[in-house]
């Protein structure tokens, strides 16, 4: 398998990618009815599932690298289910685009790297993250990227560790685009219920509110952090639920990888990655 396979694997998808963007913006209507949108996204999601991921895999991306863009063509999949808005279309074809430069990005990286080699890769977005905030928080930046190589390890017996990696990576970002002090002094700031000091989700909405978005484009980071605590407490709270040790060690790792999808998703809003 060459590289100029995957090369042109990545071009085509960009086409029919660009191909739904242009039937969307000839479509008039606010939600979603036209067979040909339907169809052509369809077709994109049954090509790489079918066609296109399997040639990815063969070139050593694994199923941590390829999970943002498996997410976000599984979600362009649902769009075709039911009656949707045109604006959430285009917000998950951008998405997918965004998530495909990545792919390039470790689809390159692996390339050029021994095949005999045993080091964990990270795949292009995450790269990205890891620089972004070892420029801002060496910590975090240490801490994300400390998730992912242990994410990659199959011989791991936990995972929790993973776990509490990436919710420090996230609350440090978070403190530091979002001091207590700035948060607190907004007009009609009021504290959360049981709480003293602000929330993730409200340093959330400070830092997109200031840069001028508007409330549906924040709702989406919103809800990845309120799904961020509710899986890294459950996770904790499942170490005494189960008796199978075995068992613990797979779940725990499926649900790391879920609470590190949208941490990946809160960090590319707030540091502006792609």
């Amino acid at each position: 398998m060459s590289d100029e396979d995957s090369k042109s694997l990545i071009i085509l998808l960009r086409e029919n990618l660009k191909k739904i963007e242009t039937l969307l913006n000839r479509s008039r209507a606010k939600q979603v009815q036209a067979k040909s949108i339907v169809k052509s996204s369809k077709d994109i999601v049954n090509e790489y599932f079918g066609d296109i991921r399997p040639v990815f895999q063969l070139k050593g991306l694994d199923n941590e690298s390829l999970g943002g863009l498996d997410n976000w063509m599984q979600q362009l999949l649902t769009l075709t289910q039911k009656s949707t808005l045109k604006s959430i279309y285009n917000r998950i074809i951008k998405s997918i685009g965004r998530e495909l430069n990545g792919v390039e990005v470790a689809l390159i990286t692996t390339s050029a790297e021994s095949s005999h080699s045993t080091t964990f890769n990270l795949d292009g977005k995450e790269q990205r993250i890891v620089a972004t905030l070892q420029a801002l928080i060496e910590s975090a930046g240490l801490s994300y990227k400390q998730a992912c190589l242990d994410l990659r390890d199959s011989n791991r017996c936990s995972y929790r560790g993973a776990a509490a990696e990436l919710r420090e990576a996230l609350r440090e970002t978070l403190e530091y685009l979002a001091p207590d002090k700035k948060v607190t002094i907004q007009e009609n700031f009021k504290f959360e219920k049981g709480q003293t000091k602000p929330t993730m989700k409200q340093k959330v909405q400070f830092i997109l509110k200031s840069r001028g978005q508007t409330k549906t484009q924040i709702e989406v980071p919103e809800n990845a952090i309120a799904l961020i605590e509710e899986r890294v407490g459950a996770l904790a709270r499942s170490i005494y639920n189960r008796s199978s040790v075995s068992t613990h060690i797979c779940t725990s790792k499926q649900e790391v990888q879920r609470v590190k999808g949208y941490v990946d998703l809160v960090l590319g809003e707030l540091l502006e990655i792609a």
